[in-house]
Parts: structure tokens; sequence; C-alpha cells
């Protein structure tokens, strides 16, 4: 009976000696650290021009209305189709078509059926940035009602923003092993790094519409800025010092 009672004594101290040294392995030190922020505003030249053209016919007949955008259509697709380098990945394409009545207002306040409008929006898209005056002024000459948008576009946009990303990184390091050098520690590990990059979206390019002189054959020319597309970067980065 002795022997046994001994044995569970003995056993009870291994089993808490072990229990003592598992709580203890996982306390950690408390390590200070560095964060810093470094960001940039980068000018690209854009290599791609995306342009949405509206052809817009109307009747009180919705067959009529609907034929006309049709022949209009045609011809622009025809039009532009001739001068775009498909091959190359230039493309034009039907994004959206719409046929809707229209009514007016009468004197004393009445709805009345005026006409029907059909309208087909086309986008255009090349690689070739400098054909985009001469595919505005063809896109108008051959029926489009107007120019809706054009923007400027970078093909190759994660390559941009991957180099200014690059950029950045080196300088927030830099900037953090100044700082840890200035009150004599020194960087010994990344705790953490976050990144944003994105392009300015909302400037478009300046264009306009000039009628020329009628002894002109052609009755349209288009100035066209493309101008410079800016992509912003920032690095958020935290570093380990001791």
């Amino acid at each position: 009976m002795k022997k046994i009672l001994t044995s569970a004594l003995v056993c009870s101290v291994i089993i808490a000696a072990t229990a003592f040294s598992c709580r203890a392995s996982v306390v950690e030190k408390d390590e200070g650290y560095i964060s810093v922020n470094a960001s940039a505003t980068k000018e690209v030249a854009p290599d791609q021009a995306q342009i949405t053209v509206n052809i817009e016919t109307s009747d009180k007949s919705l067959q009529k209305a609907s034929e006309d955008n049709k022949i209009a259509a045609g011809k622009v697709y025809s039009s532009l189709k001739a001068i775009l380098n498909t091959e190359k990945g230039d493309y034009i394409k039907t994004s959206n078509y719409s046929a809707n009545p229209v009514y007016i207002c009468t004197k004393d306040n009445k709805k009345v059926f005026d006409k029907y409008v059909v309208s087909n929006n086309v986008v255009v898209k090349t690689k070739n940035i400098d054909m985009v005056s001469k595919l505005v002024e063809k896109a108008i000459e051959y029926g489009a009602t107007n120019v809706n948008d054009l923007q400027f576009l970078v093909a190759d946009y994660d390559s941009a923003c991957n180099q200014a990303l690059a950029e950045l990184t080196k300088k927030a390091y830099s900037q953090a092993f100044s700082i840890a050098n200035s009150i004599n520690s020194k960087i010994i590990g990344t705790k953490s790094i976050s990144s944003t990059c994105n392009a300015d979206n909302n400037q478009r390019p300046y264009y306009a519409m000039m009628a020329k002189s009628p002894a002109d054959s052609n009755p349209l020319a288009t100035q066209i800025e493309s101008g410079k597309i800016k992509i912003y970067a920032s690095i958020d980065a935290s570093f380990y010092v001791k």
C-alpha cells in the first residue's frame, strides 16, 4: 500500500513540473519598432485610347427611327474599322442600344407622344493614340451624333505600379534605418508593410470639335491632347528595432 502511494506522489510532481515548464515557454519579449510612410506621384505616358461615340436617330415611327439608326451605325462601323488595326488589338463594339418614346406636355398639362429616339453607343479602342483625332473625325463625319467619352489608358498598369512601390519600399527602409541610427538602435526585422497604388481616372483629356472653312474638303478638325496619367502610390511600413 505504501509503494502505491509513493508512486502516485512522484507522478504528481512530474506532471506539475511539466505544466509549469509549458507556461513559462510562451512568454514573449516585447520589442520596439519604427513606423514610416512614403508616397509618390508618378506620371506615365498613355499607350491606349478608348472612345465612346453616340449615334442617335428619331422619328414618329419606331421602325423608321430604328432603320435610320442601323444605316448610320453601319456607316460609322465601316469607316472606323477601315482605319483600325485589329491585328494589334484594336476593336469596335456596341456598348449600349436603346429605343424610347418621347412625350411633350401641352399647355393644358396633357402628356402627348412626340417621337421615338433610338440611341446606339459605340466603343472604339486603339493602341495607336496618334489615330484618335482621325477616329473622332470619321465617326462624326459618317453619322455619329456626339463623342460621349474619351479616355487615355496605360496597358501595363501593374508594371508602373510595381516600379513605383519598389522605389517607395527602399525609401521607407532608408528612412527607418536613419531614424534607428539616430537613437543608437538598429533594424532587426520587418513588422508589417502595406501598400496602395491607383491611377487618377477622374481627369479627361481636352478635345474640341471645330468647323473648318467651306473651302476645306474635311468639314471637321479635332484637336486632342493626351497628356499624362498620374499614378499615386504609398507605402506604410513598420520595422523591429533593438
